[in-house]
């Protein structure tokens, strides 16, 4: 455990410019406008949701030609 638990530092000191440094010295592939942590995320919702509507679709027309 540390012995001095008391910061070296007061966080009003830092300003935002020493906090955005240290970030993207932490993380330099990290998107200044993206804050994701993966590079690039993407969004499959819609491309499921129209895959369940065709399959409800077909499903639907295979009862119709059942019932007819």
């Amino acid at each position: 455990m540390l012995e001095n638990q008391e910061p070296d530092r007061n966080i009003e000191e830092v300003d935002d410019g020493q906090i955005n440094a240290a970030i993207h010295y932490l993380d330099p592939d990290l998107d200044p406008y993206h804050r994701s942590a993966e590079p690039q995320s993407n969004d499959n919702g819609g491309v499921i949701c129209v895959c369940l509507y065709i399959a409800l679709l077909g499903c639907l027309a295979f009862l119709w030609l059942y019932w007819r």
